[in-house]
């Protein structure tokens, strides 16, 4: 252990503002520090550590399953700085200056527990003007190797960033202290020439000099790279790119056959789309308020946690979850819903957010199934499991692990009971979505799908409007390879859940051994369960 706790201080101190995420006491002296991530400096002191315990690591001769992770992780950070991807260091979903506006405001994770912390942030955001700077400099060399983000989306990002300081979304609104300083005046101080200075970049210089494709096989290097990303996204090093393609093409078909038995029992005449607008027409499945949209999310989870969380699992958790709606000013750039995770030490709470940008596109039907899938026994379970358990190392319980927490929230809407087949229908929805991502993220990044195509595949198979059909795209675009982490991580948990029943267990016990050890990358993961 003392091997892991040496190399998380040595990590957190490189990156201070992680500690925002986990809010651990013992690096409270970091609250009012934060890393360049876009800077050489910090590029070099990450490979230089990654590749100082990579060395620790490969002369122990009995390596635990911690040891193991440790050097999957410091592995696969240091190949990251291999590739080209500092070149394009933001985008409209990976965006810092949106984060740091959130933290700024009180939405996030910084928490200003006294007077103190306000004074902190503000120290911590003094580099903000250096951050924005390496930023450009990045994208200008970008410019260079003809490495860019795409046009589309780089016009996105502008939108973006004009519409955090047309909204001014870094206005703290809830100051619960009387300050010797105006808090919001300094952050605007800070914010706001640097962020407007980002705008004139993107658009005088970078915006020209942009590309007109939006796959990764067209950057550079591509191929690879994405190779690389979808190795990193599934933590599995073998996968195969045109397996995960064609999987997601058996999947699709698999869930239709699923949603036309459903439609063939409540005797509906006519196809699985007309199915799904009769339904989304039902008055007593639609939402009628904001109100309503999150009182029923609230009451969803009272009736999970007096079922399947007792019938489905040993260990309950004692952190609780709030259920917010996401920013006003978000709306537009935000996914149907997400999580935020609470802190190891539970001083914040974990936060499960809807987006109420339209209220008619919202229906009941999806309500089980989400529920499960970002709170219990999904994301706010899985984090609070393993944030309460004291015997899982640091480095770990800040690992973000897409393979295993997304694989294991959409894992856990398999747990659902469903008792009406509009709820099941609902769950299908949002299992197609998934299965859809395999199909057209490795048509993307991969085959050369261009938007076109993209949009016309999803808008064949799924049942959104246009509106949030380009919404996803766009996430796909610019997050090459994460959405292929929900199905295939689910994938490989159903696989090894068979095996393990096949060998005498129960789903308790199974459920149990998965979350023991934390978000193991899935290639461990399979050694635990099936050793």
């Amino acid at each position: 252990m003392k091997l892991y706790e040496i190399y998380f201080d040595e990590f957190i101190n490189i990156t201070p503002s992680l500690n925002d995420y986990l809010n651990l006491s013992k690096y409270k002296y970091l609250k009012n520090k934060m890393e360049n991530p876009y800077s050489l400096d910090y590029k070099f002191k990450n490979i230089e550590l990654f590749n100082k315990y990579i060395s620790k690591l490969n002369k122990i001769k009995r390596a635990t399953i911690y040891d193991k992770v440790l050097k999957h992780i410091c592995t696969d950070n240091l190949n990251y700085y291999s590739y080209n991807f500092m070149l394009t260091p933001i985008n409209h979903q990976e965006n810092i200056i949106y984060e740091l506006f959130e933290c700024a405001n009180g939405n996030s994770i910084y928490i200003y527990s006294n007077k103190s912390d306000y004074s902190k942030f503000i120290d911590k955001i003094t580099i903000f003007g250096d951050i924005v700077n390496s930023i450009i400099i990045n994208m200008t060399n970008g410019i260079k190797q003809k490495y860019t983000l795409p046009k589309i989306m780089t016009y996105k990002l502008i939108t973006q960033l004009k519409d955090l300081i047309k909204n001014k979304a870094y206005i703290n609104s809830n100051i619960k202290f009387k300050l010797e300083f105006d808090f919001n005046k300094k952050c605007s101080e800070i914010f706001i020439n640097p962020t407007n200075k980002l705008i004139d970049f993107l658009e005088n210089t970078y915006l020209k000099q942009c590309r007109d494709t939006i796959g990764m096989c067209h950057q550079p290097n591509g191929y690879k790279e994405y190779k690389f990303l979808v190795k990193c996204s599934t933590t599995l090093s073998n996968i195969k790119i045109d397996d995960i393609y064609n999987y997601g093409l058996r999947e699709v078909t698999r869930i239709y056959s699923e949603m036309n038995k459903i439609k063939d029992k409540m005797k509906f005449k006519g196809t699985i789309k007309a199915f799904n607008t009769f339904l989304r027409k039902r008055k007593d499945i639609n939402f009628k308020s904001s109100e309503e949209v999150l009182q029923c999310y609230k009451d969803e989870v009272k009736i999970i946690n007096k079922t399947i969380m007792k019938t489905e699992f040993h260990k309950q958790v004692k952190g609780r979850c709030k259920i917010l709606p996401v920013p006003k000013y978000n709306e537009k750039y935000s996914p149907e819903a997400y999580y935020i995770a609470c802190d190891i030490e539970q001083k914040r709470k974990g936060k499960f957010y809807i987006n109420l940008r339209n209220i008619q596109n919202n229906s009941k039907m999806e309500v089980e199934s989400l529920t499960i899938h970002e709170t219990f026994p999904g994301h706010h379970y899985q984090i609070t499991h393993v944030n309460e358990n004291d015997t899982i190392p640091l480095f770990l319980k800040a690992y973000n692990n897409d393979a295993y927490q997304e694989g294991w929230a959409l894992y856990c809407e398999n747990l659902g009971k469903y008792k009406t087949f509009e709820s099941y229908f609902g769950k299908l929805i949002l299992e197609l979505l998934r299965a859809i991502r395999l199909v057209v993220d490795t048509g993307i990044h991969h085959y050369g799908w261009n938007y076109n195509k993209t949009f016309k595949y999803i808008k064949k198979y799924s049942f959104d409007s246009d509106e949030n059909i380009k919404s996803q795209i766009d996430r796909y675009i610019v997050l090459p390879s994460q959405a292929l982490s929900y199905k295939i991580g689910e994938k490989i948990i159903l696989d090894l859940k068979s095996k393990f029943k096949k060998n005498g267990g129960n789903s308790k016990d199974f459920h149990s051994k998965i979350l023991e050890h934390g978000p193991l990358p899935l290639e461990i993961l399979k050694e635990v369960i099936l050793k």
